[in-house]
């Protein structure tokens, strides 16, 4: 079932998360469901990432988390980043792609490789006897 809700956005990623728009850039966003996951240059430089995890709550996107993802050009091609609430996130590099494939909850998604050459990935997971995290395959 989608959400009756905007999914989680750069524009919303800024705003909520404290970010100044002049300097900071979103350089990944992604959302499935009441949750979602954003990688963030805060310098815009490249230097310093942040990722973070987002979940909707009382009719808007609320910052759950961030942790140092270190600079963007050791970003390697797979990083599993972890859970918020039901759903598992991940991302990575893939410069000169379109898409990566990944398997998670016993399916494959493909998912498209940005600008930067950097993919994201949330999903919620169906299967409660699911286990493992996101990966490439």
């Amino acid at each position: 079932m989608q959400p009756v809700h905007p999914a989680l956005n750069p524009e919303e990623v800024l705003a909520g998360g404290g970010w100044h728009p002049r300097y900071a850039r979103v350089i990944a966003v992604t959302s499935d469901g009441d949750y979602g996951f954003a990688l963030v240059d805060g310098n815009g430089d490249g230097q310093e990432l942040e990722a973070e995890v987002w979940s909707w709550e009382e009719g808007a996107w609320t910052g759950g988390g961030s942790s140092g993802a270190g600079r963007l050009q050791d970003v390697g091609p797979v990083r599993t980043g972890g859970q918020i609430g039901d759903a598992y996130f991940a991302y990575g590099s893939a410069p000169g792609q379109r898409a990566v494939t990944i398997s998670f909850d016993g399916r494959r998604y493909p998912v498209p490789v940005n600008r930067h050459g950097i993919w994201a990935f949330i999903k919620i997971r169906t299967d409660p006897d699911g286990h493992g995290l996101p990966e490439p395959g």
